[in-house]
């Protein structure tokens, strides 16, 4: 859990990475663990963008996850991870599969990727729950490591390193005709 101090030092959106791995696998497992409210559970995969951030979400986070919360910038994004945790449910999180992959052996359509990755902040939410919600009907878990540096990238460089992976694990394994 990070201190106060820490807290106001941190990036607005880019936690280091192995700090962003640790709070991924934390949210992951207390989302999609037995103890985790049903009707949390349930409030976190009714909500939409641009709708306010439910108190369950708070509730999660202080609880579980650290002591201060993301940014109020960050948050509207940690919610939509939140969102697609919960929408995929136990075992969502598998470190070993990345999203790309998850996405090619899905049959995930790439035209559906290139306008996931290339799109801009204000439509990428929309798209992403797409590709959840596809996901989650082929019942195929992922990284959300990967997931989380497109979403939370602000940085150009960044943001591109994330799309550049998400799109380099694809190709590589999407099957061959």
């Amino acid at each position: 859990m990070s201190t106060p101090a820490s807290d106001s030092a941190r990036a607005d959106t880019d936690p280091a990475p192995p700090d962003l791995k640790t709070r991924i696998a934390r949210l992951a497992a207390v989302i999609g663990g037995e103890d985790f409210s049903n009707g949390d559970r349930a409030v976190l995969k009714r909500w939409a963008p641009r709708q306010p951030v439910p108190l369950a979400f708070y509730r999660l986070w202080l609880r579980h996850i650290d002591d201060n919360l993301p940014s109020e910038r960050a948050t509207p994004r940690w919610m939509l991870l939140a969102w697609g945790l919960a929408l995929v449910g136990r075992g969502a999180h598998r470190p070993e599969r990345s999203l790309g992959q998850a996405l090619a052996e899905s049959r995930f359509a790439d035209t559906r990727l290139e306008r996931l990755l290339d799109a801009p902040e204000d439509v990428l939410p929309d798209l992403f729950m797409g590709a959840v919600r596809f996901l989650a009907s082929q019942d195929a878990a992922f990284d959300w490591f990967d997931a989380a540096r497109l979403l939370l990238a602000r940085e150009p460089d960044k943001r591109e390193s994330a799309r550049r992976s998400i799109a380099t694990r694809y190709y590589r394994h999407l099957p061959k005709e």
